[in-house]
């Protein structure tokens, strides 16, 4: 009998078995998805978690971008993100590689809740590895910057004032007007307690921003225990929106926004390990498939249906801690 340490559902859940493909050591870890609030999760966390993050794991590769070096390309990046921003000639815009590979990345489908942010606000990225979204932030204009990642070698101080500090939320003390978690927060053990110690750190008016992987859509429904977004063990929680909602309402957080910025990779990847290829093996597709993926991603991102969404909290001042 399964659990969920979501909602404490035992009934009816469905265990799924699932290889670990990003290395490709094809090694097979026990899931199951609840049949209440959806969540995909495993069933046992690895003892040792931190060996199935090895040095070439892609969010730790440190590559400082200088601000001195590189002045010129810096302002075109700050021009152009500005007017992207306050949405000048957005059309034109998204035609530029600087932003077109954004939007490659998913990243122009929730950008735009940056424009509520003050460029001094205090802003922490919880699970940053080396901190390059944090560094393009710093070129977009904003200063008051912190990451934290206990993963990462060292701490890291970059030459723009960024700060990147091997340690975990629960030893981190600050108060943030916002706090995002790109792509780590179903990393985490226990997501009651991550989102309890990020109620408190979060100013009164801040924003909590959460990107994940979610399980309520169709990568999932097409590729089953191949879908490349399940990555086990490092991912124990795959959320549905019923299932992240319910968390954070439980934390005392209200949802004001969902974003999809799924991206052509949910069919790239999820193609390759159903095939027995792992993530960093080759496997060719032809230009044709691979602008088909990328069409069906943005579909489905319109559908609300993509494998990875943006949630976008405030805090609800009604809750009592």
């Amino acid at each position: 009998m399964y659990q969920c340490k979501i909602c404490t559902n035992s009934l009816g859940n469905q265990p799924i078995a699932v290889r670990e493909m990003m290395f490709g050591t094809r090694e097979s870890f026990a899931y199951f998805q609840c049949s209440h609030c959806g969540c995909l999760q495993i069933v046992d966390i690895p003892q040792d978690v931190s060996k199935y993050y090895p040095d070439n794991y892609y969010s730790f590769q440190q590559n400082e971008i200088s601000i001195n070096g590189n002045k010129v390309k810096n302002l075109i990046k700050y021009c152009l993100f500005n007017a992207f921003l306050f949405r000048i000639c957005v059309f034109l815009l998204k035609k530029m590689p600087y932003l077109r590979n954004y939007e490659r990345i998913g990243w122009l489908n929730w950008l735009t809740i940056l424009r509520t942010i003050r460029k001094d606000a205090p802003i922490l990225d919880v699970g940053c590895g080396s901190g390059a979204l944090l560094q393009e932030m710093n070129i977009w204009g904003f200063k008051n910057l912190t990451g934290i990642d206990p993963f990462i070698d060292k701490n890291l101080l970059y030459s723009s004032g960024i700060k990147i500090l091997k340690t975990d939320i629960s030893n981190h003390v600050g108060a943030y007007d916002l706090i995002m978690l790109h792509h780590s927060f179903e990393h985490f053990e226990d997501p009651h307690l991550m989102l309890n110690l990020l109620y408190k750190m979060l100013n009164p008016n801040g924003c909590l921003l959460i990107r994940i992987p979610v399980s309520d859509s169709f990568a999932f429904r097409k590729y089953g225990s191949n879908w490349a977004q399940i990555d086990p063990p490092r991912h124990f929680f795959c959320h549905t929106t019923r299932s992240i909602t319910l968390l954070a309402k439980n934390a005392g957080f209200a949802l004001e926004q969902v974003v999809y910025d799924s991206t052509a990779g949910q069919f790239l990847d999820s193609e390759k390990y159903c095939r027995d290829v792992s993530y960093y093996e080759k496997m060719d597709f032809t230009f044709r498939q691979v602008k088909d993926y990328w069409k069906r991603a943005h579909q489905l991102n319109r559908m609300k249906d993509g494998d990875q969404a943006c949630f976008i909290f405030r805090k609800n001042h009604f809750h009592v801690v």
